[in-house]
């Protein structure tokens, strides 16, 4: 692996080819090859309820009742890598495109049915923790790849791996598809200073208020919603203006849901609470959904 990345993405995959077919008649030095162990099934078919990063969504299996947040699976992109978000209590800041990288995984996947191919696992760090990620290829409707996509569109990169680790059967197809990003400098690979957008924060009492008679006058907008805080009150972006509020449907109220985890001093879960807020999670959470502003509180 470490000297094919010197030929051209080309001519890699006819080696590919070979190689996976001597690993497969276990022929040569692959005799005692035997095919990375997987925990789950190695073929799942879903809805995406949640993009977590530009390269890691949630996924609803088909068949299962989204009646608990431990329904939901955690897949990764196989061998591609986003630009990581960042951390404001760390003090760590985006890198470049790392928010453009999660938006273009939301509009391709978030809410839609998709297959997944699960190729390896993989411990993950967390905190004094570790997790069991699968790493898949992620195809939706007439898209056979979607991590190719974002490496096309220069929004991720490939993996770099180590000799003898598992990677997606279609790594060669994202490098080329990577060396086309770089010659036509895309995204990443631009060699233009990276500029992240600022976005007006109207959750803030006092900018709501002085903002709210534009909102109002501007009649129907498409926003995005940002986050669930129960059934009936989000957090939104709307691209038009350009602006985070706080939004709650007129005259609905809805039951208060469980804290989120870590929060010991949080209120308790009402009934009905967090079956409500699944729904919103379901339905309408990173969707592009049309609003009409009739007043602030």
């Amino acid at each position: 692996d470490w000297s094919v990345r010197l030929m051209s993405p080309l001519d890699a995959p006819a080696l590919r080819i070979a190689e996976t077919n001597a690993k497969r008649t276990r022929t040569g030095v692959w005799h005692s090859y035997q095919p990375p162990e997987i925990s789950g099934a190695s073929q799942i078919s879903g809805t995406v309820v949640e993009v977590l990063t530009g390269d890691t969504i949630a996924l609803l299996p088909d068949g299962e009742a989204y009646d608990s947040e431990d329904k939901l699976i955690k897949i990764s992109l196989a061998s591609i890598r986003a630009p990581r978000g960042g951390n404001e209590r760390a003090g760590r800041a985006d890198e470049p495109y790392a928010e453009e990288c999660k938006d273009r995984l939301r509009v391709l996947t978030v809410g839609k049915p998709c297959k997944v191919e699960v190729h390896y696992e993989r411990d993950i760090p967390l905190g004094d923790a570790t997790e069991k990620r699968q790493f898949a290829t992620i195809s939706v409707k007439n898209k056979p790849d979607v991590g190719e996509i974002l490496v096309a569109e220069g929004l991720a990169t490939t993996q770099f791996h180590k000799d003898g680790d598992v990677t997606s059967p279609r790594y060669d197809e994202l490098r080329a598809a990577e060396a086309m990003a770089k010659a036509a400098k895309k995204g990443v690979h631009s060699e233009a200073e990276y500029k992240k957008k600022a976005i007006n924060d109207l959750t803030d009492p006092k900018k709501a208020k002085a903002y709210s008679g534009s909102l109002m006058r501007a009649g129907k907008l498409k926003a995005i919603v940002e986050y669930c805080f129960n059934g009936a009150r989000f957090k939104m972006l709307v691209p038009s203006e350009n602006c985070y509020i706080m939004f709650a449907p007129n005259y609905l109220r809805c039951p208060q849901p469980s804290p989120p985890p870590g929060n010991k001093q949080g209120k308790a879960a009402e009934p009905f609470g967090d079956a409500s807020k699944r729904h919103a999670r379901l339905t309408v959470h990173q969707r592009t959904v049309e609003i009409d502003c009739t007043g602030v509180t």
